[in-house]
Order: structure tokens, then sequence, then C-alpha cells
């Protein structure tokens, strides 16, 4: 079970642990090197999302992994998201997404968006399990560590 909350001071010292993972680093834009000063930033001042949240895995309460709503425009909103090594593999990315896409709806989106890049298997096969499916091919749109590769945009209607 996952649940979404708020970040929080004290999340600062695990985001700073989470984005020293090669994983996250090659798929996301977190600085290279990631250092506890970005994190205690993030926390405080975001990084011009509309809304950000931390996945907590129930059990233990530990947080897992962090999603964003970047933007809502048109009534379409984009999202994002990553898992810790900690938190992956038991379903914490894909039931987070579920629970954003409500939260999207709520806020009046009539669909979600990810870009993924195309060689990103592991999201892509996150978000095809919450129903989006590809809408299209963003060349040089995605990331695969400093280079730019193309992305696919996935969709759900909401």
């Amino acid at each position: 079970m996952v649940r979404l909350r708020d970040l929080g001071d004290d999340d600062v010292e695990w985001i700073f642990e989470a984005c020293q993972d090669p994983e996250i680093q090659r798929w996301t834009l977190v600085p290279r090197p990631y250092l506890r000063e970005h994190a205690e930033s993030f926390v405080r001042e975001g990084v011009g999302e509309l809304r950000t949240w931390v996945v907590v895995a129930s059990e233990g309460e530990r947080a897992v992994g962090m999603i964003s709503i970047h933007s809502i425009v048109d009534g379409v909103a984009s999202i994002g998201y990553w898992v810790a090594p900690w938190g992956r593999g038991r379903g914490a990315a894909s039931a987070a997404v579920r629970l954003v896409v409500e939260e999207a709806r709520v806020m009046g989106a009539r669909a979600v968006t990810a870009d993924i890049a195309e060689v990103n298997e592991a999201s892509r096969r996150t978000v095809e399990s919450c129903g989006f499916t590809v809408r299209g091919t963003l060349p040089l749109g995605g990331r695969d560590n400093e280079a730019a590769v193309d992305a696919l945009r996935y969709s759900i209607e909401i």
C-alpha cells in the first residue's frame, strides 16, 4: 500500500540519499553531483512543479519516492516521478501514478501525460500498467545519463 504526503523538512536526508542512485541520475534532471544543499533547496523551494508529493510505503511509513504534477495546460496534466532503490519492485511507482492521476482529475485535468525516455523500460512498464498508452514520440525529448534520447509521450484520458 502506498500513500502520498507533502514534503517536509525531515525529507532532506532521504532525498539526498536517494538522489545518489545512478538510476535516478540516469533518467531525471537532478543535479550531478547531487549535494545535500540540492535536497535542502528542493524541500524549501521546490523546482517549479505545480504540485509535488512524497511517495510513502505504508509498511513502515518509509518514504520511497517523489511524484509531481509539472503543470496542467488546457486540461492536460504532465507528471514525473522517481522511486528510490529501497522502494523499487513493490508497485510503489504504479500506485503513486494512479493516485496522482486522481489528484489531477480533482484539479480539473481531463488527461494526464508522462514523457519517458524510449529506453527507460521500467518507467514505461509502470505507466502502461496504469492504462497509459503511447501517443507520440518526442525526438531527443528524454534523457539517458548525459545523452538526449527520444522520449515517448504516454497519455491517459481521465
